[in-house]
């Protein structure tokens, strides 16, 4: 068997749907929403059995952050919930609380609401929540990300129990991967050159709405310009102790809805899938690239 690594598995996940495709997709509808087994609500009998059917253990990261005044403080944590639930249910894993206090970066640390933890705290925490999963039993463990924040603390993590445990494979991924902005650029729904990305943007702001349109409050916010790419298109990361002026978020939001938010997170849940399905596939792949 042809051996994929980490870089062509992702890539697996981002095969971009024909707008045939994207229509037929767009609604969250409930056929595809089945209820996932969740472990919190398994009783202290049923531990045993609960992990040796499920494929693998799914942990979402969110947060509580500012995300502007017209997106709730659990945007991050309302989004990647709402797609583990339903990645979980397609992959059949088990799908564990979503972990929401986590460390925010300074630039919204500031804001009134968001909490953050320092990240060297995060790193341990997420350690032994992962170490107590492997405990249980699992061998694969899939961490579906929903803030920026936890990109470091979480793969630190992750280097760690990896390194301490013969036999595990975790695998970590954004839910905005699955949307670069070239292709959001093609689908037309934002009219920003990076395709509506931006903290508490008109995508973000979207898929909140996919999930809870009541908490959303667009009249509260105004248009602002889209954040400059600094780089052309490559990725990069950028912090700073404050963002002077800048009023925690970005973007065209009054272009946001939950229409348009439904097809963004089910394009991401998507992908997701077909990545997972291809890493369990895939035993040999020797780890990230």
């Amino acid at each position: 068997m042809a051996q994929m690594n980490r870089r062509e598995l992702l890539f697996a996940g981002l095969a971009l749907p024909g707008m045939a495709g994207l229509a037929q997709s767009a609604a969250l509808s409930d056929d595809r929403a089945a209820t996932p087994k969740r472990f919190e609500e398994a009783a202290g009998f049923e531990v045993a059995d609960v992990v040796s059917s499920c494929r693998l253990a799914l942990l979402p990261l969110g947060s509580l952050e500012f995300h502007g005044p017209h997106n709730p403080l659990g945007s991050d944590s309302i989004i990647i919930s709402g797609i583990a639930e339903r990645v979980a249910a397609r992959t059949g894993g088990l799908l564990f609380p979503t972990i929401r206090f986590t460390q925010c970066p300074a630039h919204t640390a500031h804001f009134r609401g968001t909490m953050s933890i320092r990240p060297e705290v995060m790193t341990m925490y997420f350690a032994d929540v992962l170490r107590n999963v492997v405990r249980l039993g699992f061998r694969k463990i899939f961490i579906l990300n929903g803030h920026d924040g936890n990109i470091g603390p979480g793969r630190g993590a992750i280097a760690q129990v990896a390194d301490e445990t013969q036999d595990a494979a975790l695998l970590f991924v954004s839910w905005w991967e699955f949307l670069p902005g070239e292709m959001m650029k093609g689908l037309g729904m934002f009219h920003q050159a990076n395709g509506g990305h931006g903290h508490g943007g008109p995508l973000e702001t979207s898929a909140v709405a996919a999930f809870r349109p009541d908490l959303i409050h667009l009249d509260r916010a105004k248009d602002l310009p889209e954040p400059p790419d600094l780089s052309g298109g490559s990725p990069y990361f950028l912090q700073k102790s404050v963002a002077a002026g800048w009023p925690g978020y970005s973007g065209n939001v009054s272009e946001a809805s939950a229409e348009k938010g439904k097809k963004i997170v089910q394009m991401s849940e998507d992908g997701i899938v077909r990545l997972v399905e291809n890493w369990l596939k895939h035993d040999e792949v020797p780890g990230s690239w």
